[in-house]
């Protein structure tokens, strides 16, 4: 059974880019796709960056208890599938998941033996313009929503194994804390 590393952090804070970035380093993992209700993203593909499916169908995912966890943010539903978690541990040596604040602190206490990474933004001003760029066409209202959010994240961050400042135009810095966490978690295995 592989290691299960969980990354966290308020949105637009570097989640997906650093599993990314980890994944080319480390040929023995393999990223969790989680299940979401959102709409993708430009770019995003069914299946390679999450499965989305509609409301309907990720509430009859949880009456049938097909979830490992799930939570609501920003208004939709996202959470790993057992059958995902169960697949990739068993045939990687490590399993990279970007999971929410809430979400990561449920698995974490459910299993203590999985590793939690929390990705802190420079600062929350840094956090607003990444949003107002990377996240072209929300709204100032959904913008507020997510500093909000992101501030009650920032105030559990001490609760996770490992806290990375990810400041802008010091990403490799980032990556080089993210892989030195993970070969420590892969020695203690």
């Amino acid at each position: 059974m592989g290691q299960f590393v969980i990354i966290a952090g308020p949105t637009a804070s570097g989640k997906t880019v650093l599993i990314a970035e980890l994944l080319k380093r480390l040929p023995n993992a393999a990223r969790l796709v989680t299940t979401t209700t959102r709409p993708p993203r430009q770019g995003e593909r069914d299946g390679v960056d999450y499965f989305f499916v509609s409301h309907h169908a990720f509430n009859e995912g949880i009456r049938n208890g097909d979830f490992f966890e799930h939570a609501e943010v920003h208004g939709n539903l996202y959470g790993p599938s057992r059958s995902a978690v169960t697949a990739i541990l068993e045939k990687a040596d490590m399993v990279l998941a970007t999971l929410d604040v809430q979400g990561a602190r449920t698995v974490k206490k459910m299993d203590p033996n999985v590793r939690t990474l929390f990705l802190r933004p420079g600062s929350l001003a840094e956090l607003e313009r990444r949003l107002r760029i990377e996240r072209v066409g929300i709204s100032d209202k959904e913008i507020a929503t997510r500093l909000e959010t992101a501030r009650r994240e920032l105030a559990v961050a001490d609760t996770f194994d490992l806290i990375i400042e990810n400041v802008d135009g010091q990403f490799e810095s980032t990556i080089a804390q993210a892989l030195a966490f993970i070969q420590e978690t892969t020695a203690r295995a």
